[in-house]
């Protein structure tokens, strides 16, 4: 990532943000010209933006993106952006799905995306989560399908940036992005409490959402 570049990204967020806002998540990708911010707001509210050169990856990933001219016309597009924008809350069942995620290797448990066929790829159907446990010392792998309400909450994750992919020997595996460790960090002090209670009845051969993730889900869209 070009040094000047960069810094003439940050700049423009800067002059584009209101009091009310903050900057979480600043990531430069290794490999291209894209970057990928997380902005928040009161009130768990968070808004992922992409800068690049280039559309995204795939088309699950509902992030809008903007290209970089000038530091001026950058900032006036994201001022303009900010006054209409659509900002995501960052709820408990966001909190729980995301550390699933993170600690899940600590359980020889790792999350692949299904492209059978080319349907994520392609993005013929809709995206399909799968959970991949490693068994014994012969590192076995057993595949296990999930239930709809996580398999939705990881594809409003994806959908965010806060999850991402990347292939491994011709799988599509998922990762904790940079901004989905922020948000993770940031909101420790309000769902860590519930989380301890909820991870020790996690069953990572049966992986299902806790009832209080689920309300937090139903809560967010009737609100």
């Amino acid at each position: 990532m070009n040094e000047k570049r960069e810094l003439q990204v940050k700049a423009a967020i800067a002059g584009a943000l209101g009091d009310e806002n903050c900057l979480i998540s600043f990531y430069c990708a290794r490999k291209s010209q894209s970057i990928y911010v997380i902005l928040g707001r009161h009130m768990c509210q968070y808004l992922a933006i992409r800068i690049s050169n280039h559309r995204a990856f795939s088309g699950f990933q509902k992030v809008p993106t903007f290209f970089l001219r000038s530091q001026e016309q950058l900032t006036a597009e994201l001022s303009e952006f900010l006054k209409t924008a659509t900002w995501r809350t960052f709820d408990y069942q966001d909190f729980f799905v995301l550390s699933l995620v993170k600690f899940g290797h600590h359980h020889g448990t790792t999350f692949q995306i299904d492209d059978s066929y080319a349907t994520f790829s392609e993005e013929t159907q809709a995206m399909i989560f799968y959970q991949l446990i490693r068994l014994g010392r012969r590192q076995r792998v057993m595949m296990n399908a999930l239930p709809a309400e996580l398999n939705q909450a990881l594809a409003k994750l994806y959908a965010s940036d806060l999850i991402g992919s990347f292939s491994n020997q011709q799988s599509l595996l998922v990762y904790l992005s940079e901004g989905g460790r922020r948000l993770l960090d940031l909101h420790a002090g309000q769902y860590m409490p519930q989380f301890m209670q909820d991870y020790q009845q996690v069953d990572w051969h049966n992986l299902n959402l806790p009832a209080v993730a689920l309300l937090a889900d139903r809560d967010q869209d009737q609100s």
